[in-house]
């Protein structure tokens, strides 16, 4: 009868060792800064928008897409650039690249597709 506790004792050490590797193993990761990254393509031209940010919505529209990210208005079209109405005209082999960082300010970079 000893044996069967011992065994019984033995095999719930085991399982509370795996479930702690298995915690420990799960927050390592956790450990991050935080920052995102999603890419959208419109036509042939690719938009990034990587950094810190809690909110950022996409909607489709008919000549391109309209981002809005930490309340900042990207408006990406075949040809032209909108942020906050400012608009700019783009070239073909030109990329997007917004930036955000932790207190909510953009930068808006244009990279030359490789």
């Amino acid at each position: 009868m000893v044996w069967i506790m011992r065994g019984l004792v033995a095999i719930a050490l085991a399982l509370g060792l795996v479930i702690l590797i298995v915690l420990l193993i799960g927050n390592i990761g956790a450990g991050g800064d935080g920052k995102e990254i999603t890419a959208l393509t419109v036509g042939s031209r690719t938009v990034t928008v990587a950094g810190h940010y809690e909110t950022l919505s996409q909607e489709s529209v008919a000549d391109g897409v309209k981002i809005i990210v930490e309340g900042h208005e990207i408006m990406v079209t075949a040809d032209q650039l909108s942020v906050d109405g400012a608009a700019q005209v783009l070239e073909p082999e030109e990329n997007v690249t917004v930036a955000v960082s932790k207190n909510g300010a953009i930068k808006v970079t244009l990279d030359p597709e490789n």
